[in-house]
């Protein structure tokens, strides 16, 4: 370890997703040394989205909240070509439930509200969950939940269907299952206190230039609005970027409680002063195994899928932002509208691939071929697959980082996100497999930002846990933001400890 009080410390972030590159950021504020390693070709992890001849590709759609004040703030310090990222957000004036079944949309506004417009939108909230068949008694008994919160530790450790009483009513269960399960890939397990930061987003504090409505979004697939402009700032700032580097063992100093150096799967020796391991759950935990902390998790495979049509039909011309309601899929919705010479854009979210039966074939996402993908989701939007049909249409595609492969003979699908094998429309064996999935942390699952028996190695990503943590919803950039930002906190504090002065500037 590097202890020269005027020789920047050379940090290691483990892993190029969003939550390593906003490390990064932090990193080279404080004016630190930056390698970035992944195992992937490129940067963005699972924030991953483009446009390609004019047609959208996207793992996800683009929500955020005018509430999440770190992530809002980490956009505008990172330029652009004409400005900053803060600038690809838009305000979503109105979101959506929707039910298939009966093709029925119910529309809310998001743009701030007065007093009026809350009282109308707790109207419409409640007669939504009215529609679908939730006694007036639990709606009323869900909203005083929504307010009346016990402290923070113990909603952390409250799994949400206690919380939410779901074996007592089921009705109420049945409603917010497949609304939280498409919004966030939420399960029965989950804190109950990361659901009801989402759920209270509309309570402030707000960021001050949020553009007036508590949900946002990005103008641009976010590849293009964050990821790129993020990238191409931290290789200006000198950061280094290594890729198709796959880390296998940190390796601990004889007797002390520190990693000397990180060994990739290629046998390459990765020396730093100190690493942040930014990567997904199953690997931090095979990386740490001198740790005692609990790793107890459910990964929930989730993915996007886009449409694409040359004029926009009928049945989508009051679509915005949703979530279908009564889908198995737990299906979420966003339409974008065409740039010059491109095309509009339905971008649905599905979500438990490999678990939730669709109705259409009768079997979970990962068992269907593509073009049985293609007609289950619009039948669970729609009720029938006529948009199929429609003037315009283009075709459909499935988003970045899901793979429809052909199986060989007696081949071993070593993956930990891959589907059965699947017999084409032309009798040949296929098989589905991605390359990542939404980590949710069990109730009970406490995972710091700071080890024991790891003098310099620091934790950042959606899943962990810290009692300064303002933002509690997994799966989000925010959390994933403003986790980054803790992580450096505290690296700069270990760093002021070994080095015995205060925390390092370079304020050259």
């Amino acid at each position: 370890m590097n202890n020269k009080s005027n020789t920047p410390p050379h940090i290691a972030i483990l892993g190029a997703g969003i939550s390593g590159l906003a490390a990064a950021h932090e990193c080279i504020k404080k004016g630190y040394r930056v390698t970035v390693y992944d195992k992937m070709p490129s940067t963005g992890g699972k924030c991953i989205g483009t446009v390609h001849h004019g047609k959208v590709h996207e793992l996800t759609h683009r929500q955020l909240f005018a509430k999440n004040v770190h992530l809002l703030s980490f956009l505008q310090e990172i330029p652009t070509e004409n400005g900053t990222c803060f600038d690809f957000v838009y305000p979503q004036q109105k979101v959506q439930f929707h039910w298939g079944q009966s093709d029925k949309t119910m529309q809310f506004k998001r743009g701030y509200f007065s007093q009026i417009d809350k009282l109308i939108d707790d109207m419409k909230s409640a007669y939504a969950m009215h529609y679908a068949g939730v006694p007036l008694s639990d709606i009323y008994w869900f909203k005083t939940r929504l307010q009346n919160l016990p402290d923070d530790t113990e909603l952390l450790k409250t799994p949400l269907e206690r919380y939410f009483e779901f074996k007592q009513r089921p009705k109420l269960a049945a409603f917010l299952r497949p609304v939280l399960l498409g919004w966030i890939g939420a399960t029965d397990n989950s804190p109950a206190l990361s659901v009801l930061d989402l759920l209270n987003n509309k309570e402030g504090p707000f960021h001050s230039d949020a553009p007036n409505a508590y949900s946002l979004g990005y103008r641009r697939p976010i590849s293009e609005s964050v990821i790129n402009p993020l990238t191409e700032h931290l290789r200006q700032q000198s950061v280094q970027f290594r890729f198709d580097c796959e880390i296998e063992r940190l390796i601990k100093d004889t007797g002390q409680d520190k990693v000397s150096y990180a060994l990739s799967s290629q046998d390459e020796v990765i020396e730093a002063d100190y690493f942040i391991l930014a990567l997904p759950i199953h690997v931090t935990q095979s990386l740490l195994s001198a740790t005692s902390v609990q790793f107890s998790y459910r990964y929930v495979l989730s993915h996007g899928f886009q449409f694409h049509f040359t004029t926009l039909p009928d049945r989508l011309r009051d679509k915005t932002v949703g979530i279908v309601i009564d889908s198995p899929w737990g299906l979420s919705y966003h339409l974008t509208q065409p740039e010059p010479n491109g095309l509009y854009c339905l971008s649905v979210t599905a979500t438990d691939l490999n678990i939730a039966v669709g109705p259409a074939f009768n079997k979970p996402l990962l068992a269907c071929t593509p073009q049985q993908i293609e007609q289950e989701i619009v039948t669970q939007i729609f009720g029938n697959s006529a948009l199929l049909s429609a003037s315009g249409y283009q075709g459909f595609h499935v988003g970045p980082g899901l793979y429809w492969k052909e199986k060989h003979a007696d081949e071993a699908t070593s993956s930990r996100f891959s589907g059965p094998t699947v017999i084409s429309e032309n009798g040949v064996a296929h098989y589905w497999v991605a390359d990542h999935a939404l980590t949710h942390p069990d109730a009970n699952c406490q995972i710091p930002i700071e080890l024991e028996g790891y003098q310099n190695v620091l934790l950042a990503g959606e899943y962990l846990t810290d009692p300064r943590q303002t933002w509690r919803v997994p799966v989000t950039m925010e959390r994933c933001v403003e986790t980054a930002k803790l992580s450096v906190e505290s690296l700069e504090k270990r760093i002021a400890v070994h080095r015995k002065e205060e925390p390092y500037h370079d304020d050259a």
